[in-house]
């Protein structure tokens, strides 16, 4: 990966620690001899992809046989640990993929992410330091009304289940 890319795999690896440090919080789901708050993926594929993701990265640590999780480093260092263990972690592409897998089952109100196709959105929202980061990387184009997915997305959104908002 070149350093936009790389810039690019940190900030989406950091938006994907945003929802996991969001999600414990608001789960509150504790394991008896674990002080550490855990990630627990319900089995919601989603989640397990992002569980996933950030075991590879050696952002998180398993606790058991894969369905409960423990932030390994501190959360604002996840974006250099991403980084840093690149080469161990998914390709840039499949990260690209959880991103948009999870995200955009949230809409667009809470994360800022959307799924459509030629609709600005994100302007301000919790995610822009990632979109800034794949404006550089050409996958999204930003102007004043916000960000706008370019048709390189287009087959890791259809292979997100958005088919309809990307046909071929």
């Amino acid at each position: 990966m070149n350093q936009a890319e790389l810039n690019a795999y940190g900030q989406m690896a950091q938006a994907l620690v945003g929802h996991a440090d969001d999600w414990i919080k608001s789960w509150e789901f504790k394991l008896p001899g674990v002080s550490e708050p855990v990630y627990h993926h319900l089995s919601d594929s989603a989640f397990e992809g992002v569980a996933d993701r950030l075991w590879r990265l050696k952002i998180f640590r398993a606790l058991d046989d894969g369905a409960n999780f423990v932030f390994d480093c501190e959360r604002h260092e996840a974006y250099s640990v991403a980084i840093a263990n690149s080469e161990l972690g998914p390709s840039f592409d499949e990260l690209l993929y959880t991103v948009a897998y999870l995200f955009g089952d949230y809409g667009s109100e809470y994360w800022g992410f959307s799924t459509e196709q030629g609709v600005p959105f994100g302007v301000g929202g919790r995610l822009s330091p990632m979109f800034d980061a794949l404006v550089k990387v050409g996958y999204v184009e930003k102007s004043e009304a916000g960000y706008v997915w370019t048709r390189r997305v287009a087959p890791i959104m259809r292979a997100a289940g958005y088919e309809s908002k990307w046909p071929p």
